[in-house]
């Protein structure tokens, strides 16, 4: 199955997945009334075991973005800039003051991203890729949320039972194969930028270079509800009130691990039914 097609079926499944759950739309009161011109993309941070992660990952967001209508530093620069002032870890960065990398820029926002899940899972007969993503957008005058995203995403790669396990087996083995060569998800880092970046009432209003700036009120409301954010786990760049329900990072990718193993239990007990 070709990259392109992993990458439609990721982008197909993340807006079904909108349509069926619908959430209640988020409050764009605080991000319209800061109303970011620019965007900061700094360093992004990676739990998962996937060394090249966040280099990869990082190189998926710029365009997104600036198709969204704002203007994105190039990232390549903004980490060379970030190294040479001592802000080399990316750890560092996510709990350095907003304002202060914002002002290294000129940037008028700052967008922090952590990967929390960037892994191959395999069964007898069926292989998939788990993406668990936080994104973070905060004002770069003066340091507060204007906007948060959590996406988890499973693509399964094997094409899906064909009802011949045998032959699911061969194309799993397929599979595995070509990723023991590369471990280059972006593709479906793709799918999960998408489903964050232009979900209506989810994701982020037009930007003032876009066609569409000011004109998608309807998409991305100022409800007054308050709900920046529909993430789960508190980032390292925002440490949410605990009230608010969120958890830390080690607290979800344990709950992930234990989502996969009981997934994988569950298709072997199918198989040996």
């Amino acid at each position: 199955m070709s990259k392109l097609k992993l990458t439609m079926l990721v982008v197909t499944a993340a807006m079904l997945s909108a349509c069926v759950s619908t959430p209640n739309s988020k409050d764009f009161t605080t991000f319209i009334a800061a109303d970011p011109h620019s965007i900061l993309i700094v360093p992004v941070i990676n739990h998962s075991a996937e060394v090249e992660a966040a280099d990869l990952f990082l190189t998926t967001l710029p365009v997104p973005l600036s198709e969204k209508g704002y203007y994105v530093f190039p990232t390549n620069m903004v980490k060379k800039v970030m190294e040479e002032d001592g802000l080399g870890d990316p750890m560092l960065v996510h709990t350095a003051d907003t304002t202060r990398l914002a002002e290294l820029f000129g940037a008028d926002s700052v967008l922090y991203v952590e990967i929390l899940e960037w892994t191959n899972r395999y069964s007898v007969v069926a292989a998939g890729v788990e993406v668990h993503f936080i994104y973070t957008i905060k004002d770069g005058r003066d340091g507060k949320l204007l906007w948060q995203d959590e996406q988890k995403l499973y693509v399964d790669r094997s094409g899906g039972g064909s009802g011949n396990v045998f032959a699911d087996m061969i194309v799993t083995a397929i599979v595995a194969a070509s990723d023991s060569l590369s471990s280059d998800y972006t593709y479906v880092a793709n799918g999960a930028n998408a489903a964050a970046i232009y979900t209506p009432g989810q994701g982020i209003p037009a930007g003032p270079y876009s066609a569409l700036y000011q004109g998608d009120k309807n998409d991305f409301p100022a409800n007054g509800s308050g709900m920046l954010s529909d993430a789960t786990v508190s980032a390292a760049s925002y440490q949410a009130d605990p009230n608010e329900g969120m958890r830390d990072v080690s607290e979800a990718e344990t709950e992930a691990g234990a989502i996969t193993e009981e997934v994988e239990k569950d298709v072997e007990e199918q198989e040996d039914g």
